[in-house]
């Protein structure tokens, strides 16, 4: 009978805070005859952009068990070989951690926060062997805690390395959070949950167990009917930085990573409302949890064991980030955590995002998921005008199956059965999904609805949402935005008479242009980005007026402006045209028939 290899073991300690600096001890005990390799993933499992984590390795060094100096040299990029020897031996090396991001790994003197896929050289050929894991707290933070969802072992109070995980897999599955932490516990279908929030905050915190609570219970639902699927886990954290100003959230197995605004949480002089920051937090920590089961578990083929050195292309980006994208705020309807307005507020929003994308008319759903890697997470200035969001248009295309369903099975079925056969027929086994799930899957509950798929995915045509909406009861009007601003989701009482067509900045003098939109009167002028706008037809305009003096010219009249580009004054005529009707709002014009979609009020 064959023994289980030994355990390979990682220490994480922190030799210098102020230097941004983690090290990790790699033990091997029986490392390959021919000599050991070592490789750091280039991506992060749920953020498909190739980032090149080894390059922050600042050092590393190989040595026997008794001290011997052992060769190592890189191979490529992000590979290590280390030379051959028959005993155990130990990889020292350090990260420069200063990333503040859910992706990477960051460290100064208010808080740490790793993910694996930047701590953690996989030993190659052993990626299949146990893995024991000690996290050691920098000793001059002697009121820093440690929070992470890593298994524990039995005795690990007692142990040198404390966790364990099943394999490198699981090992970079559970980033780690250090600081002065707040905790929040709830409990949900016998779940133990924790937000936790590291950078200060000074929030409600009951009424933040209460509502992360109810999506719990909801998403714990669903996934469990009908047939009472378990959870995947049993414990799960919210490990939150809280900043000024920033926002992201990345899904692991047992855990999210969020870096979100504190000053958007709500206090307790905000019980009774809900504010907008408040909100898209709510929907931030519905998404992240969704993944739980719709993107850490129920996954593309291709990604049950992705190659972590190199792009791994999919169709289906649609499916599994559009899906949840639609669940984010509608979860949020359905346990009255907002109203029926205020969802239809963001779902206008959305609309209103996906109306104004003139890349809608390029790239199919389907092609931005392919081109995650390149397009989507590159975006330049011209992006509005080349891709879409496999986010906005996939939550799109998950509200029309729904009402589709709805509508056709007359609220027998709906997508809520869609997520329950990918989780049950897929996600709970580990089998990996195709490109034609969705179309199976439809047809198991008896629909076609091939011809909405085919024309959704692989064509640049707009969805039907007005008339889908209609038969539920809810009226699509669009109007011109009312200011550079106007996200759209509600009606306004004033419009701007007159296109321009470009997004900007202001500038000590003028505006400077950020982005140039497609088929637009900027675009017909030939401006471009970074360009200096500093006067329209003779007169100074900035950030404040442009608009408004654009809107006392006359419609089809030509507009002189100055501007400077790199240096160089120019001046060029603008057409005068209509605003468009690209921003959206919804309203619920028949009640009654509104709650087969949004239930009661």
């Amino acid at each position: 009978m064959s023994q289980k290899p030994a355990p390979i073991r990682y220490t994480v300690s922190i030799p210098s805070v102020a230097k941004h600096i983690f090290q990790v001890d790699l033990e091997i005990d029986k490392p390959t005859e021919s000599g050991q390799q070592l490789k750091l993933p280039a991506w992060i499992p749920g953020s498909y952009m190739i980032r090149d984590f080894a390059k922050n390795i600042l050092w590393l060094t190989a040595e026997s068990a008794n001290g011997q100096p052992l060769a190592a040299h890189k191979l490529d990029k992000q590979t290590w070989q280390i030379a051959a020897h028959q005993g155990a031996i130990k990889v020292s090396y350090q990260i420069y951690a200063l990333d503040l991001s859910v992706r990477s790994a960051f460290l100064d003197s208010e808080f740490g926060f790793a993910n694996g896929t930047s701590l953690f050289l996989e030993v190659v050929e052993q990626a299949n062997t146990a893995i024991d894991v000690a996290l050691q707290m920098p000793v001059d933070m002697p009121l820093w805690q440690l929070a992470t969802a890593m298994p524990t072992k039995p005795g690990a109070a007692d142990s040198d390395f404390p966790y364990q995980c099943a394999n490198y897999a699981d090992l970079i599955e559970h980033p780690i959070l250090m600081g002065e932490l707040d905790v929040i516990p709830f409990v949900s279908h016998g779940i133990e949950f924790e937000m936790i929030f590291v950078g200060g905050q000074n929030t409600d915190t009951d009424r933040m167990a209460i509502d992360l609570k109810k999506i719990a219970d909801h998403h714990l639902a669903l996934f469990d009917s009908p047939v009472g699927t378990p959870a995947p886990m049993k414990r799960y954290l919210f490990l939150t930085i809280l900043t000024e100003s920033d926002f992201g959230g990345l899904e692991h197995t047992a855990s999210t990573a969020l870096v979100y605004s504190r000053n958007d949480l709500p206090s307790v002089h905000d019980r009774g409302k809900t504010p907008a920051g408040y909100r898209t937090f709510l929907s931030l920590c519905s998404h992240e949890l969704f993944h739980t089961w719709h993107v850490k578990r129920t996954k593309p083929a291709l990604f049950i064991a992705p190659d972590l050195s190199q792009e791994v292309y999919t169709e289906q980006l649609w499916i599994y980030e559009g899906f949840t994208s639609y669940y984010d705020d509608f979860s949020l309807q359905r346990t009255k955590l907002i109203s029926n307005e205020d969802y239809l507020e963001v779902l206008g929003q959305n609309l209103t995002r996906l109306a104004r994308n003139a890349g809608r008319l390029l790239q199919s759903v389907t092609e931005s998921s392919w081109d995650a890697w390149t397009k989507f997470y590159k975006q330049d200035e011209n992006a509005p005008n080349a891709i879409v969001s496999y986010y906005t248009k996939g939550g799109i295309i998950a509200m029309c199956l729904d009402l589709k369903l709805r509508l056709a099975s007359k609220g027998q079925h709906s997508i809520d059965n869609i997520m329950q056969m990918l989780w049950q027929q897929f996600g709970s086994k580990g089998i990996g999904t195709d490109d034609n799930v969705i179309h199976h899957l439809l047809e198991q509950l008896g629909y076609d609805f091939n011809e909405f798929l085919d024309s959704a995915l692989y064509s640049t045509k707009d969805l039907p949402v007005a008339e889908l909406l209609k038969q539920v009861g809810i009226s699509l009007n669009t109007r011109a935005r009312s200011n550079a601003k106007d996200q759209g989701g509600k009606k306004a009482q004033d419009s701007v008479r007159h296109a321009f067509g470009a997004t900007y900045n202001s500038a000590s003098s003028g505006i400077t242009i950020t982005q140039v939109l497609a088929n637009s009167p900027a675009e017909q002028a030939s401006f471009s980005k970074g360009d200096n706008l500093i006067a329209l037809n003779g007169y100074q305009i900035n950030e404040r007026n442009f608009q408004s003096e654009l809107d006392k010219l006359e419609t089809g009249s030509e507009a002189v402006i100055h501007y400077f580009r790199r240096g160089r004054l120019h001046e060029t005529e603008m057409p005068v045209q209509e605003a468009p009707k690209d921003t959206v709002y919804l309203e619920i014009v028949d009640k009654e028939a509104a709650k087969l979609w949004l239930g009661a009020p």
